[in-house]
């Protein structure tokens, strides 16, 4: 399984600057609407650069993942859980509780 360094093409030692740079080119290159690969394709690679950008992005998160990397036991694959209803990445990392809702679909739901 890729890192999620490798999933940006970005090594270890980057910067903040450079892991948005990397997410930006990546994120236009294989938007859904306007990628060269099939939709379902495209929406896997988008899914996955969102994940890696969203672990990336925020130091705390991204010492964690470091701190993980380093360790044998550690999940490389793992990612947000996704809404029951809409299917898009929530703020709850996985855990073992019931499925989780948005922010969107919980403000409908109410």
């Amino acid at each position: 399984m890729k890192t999620h360094y490798e999933t940006l093409g970005i090594s270890k030692s980057a910067s903040a600057s450079q892991i948005r740079a990397s997410y930006r080119k990546l994120a236009k290159l294989y938007h859904p609407d306007v990628a060269q690969v099939g939709h379902a394709e495209a929406e896997k690679q988008i899914r996955e650069i969102n994940v890696a950008y969203s672990v990336l992005s925020k130091p705390r998160t991204r010492s964690s993942y470091d701190a993980g990397l380093n360790k044998d036991n550690f999940d490389i694959a793992a990612e947000p859980e996704h809404c029951s209803n809409c299917g898009k990445p929530t703020t709850y990392w996985r855990v073992n509780r019931k499925p989780q809702v948005c922010v969107v679909c919980r403000g409908s739901c109410l």
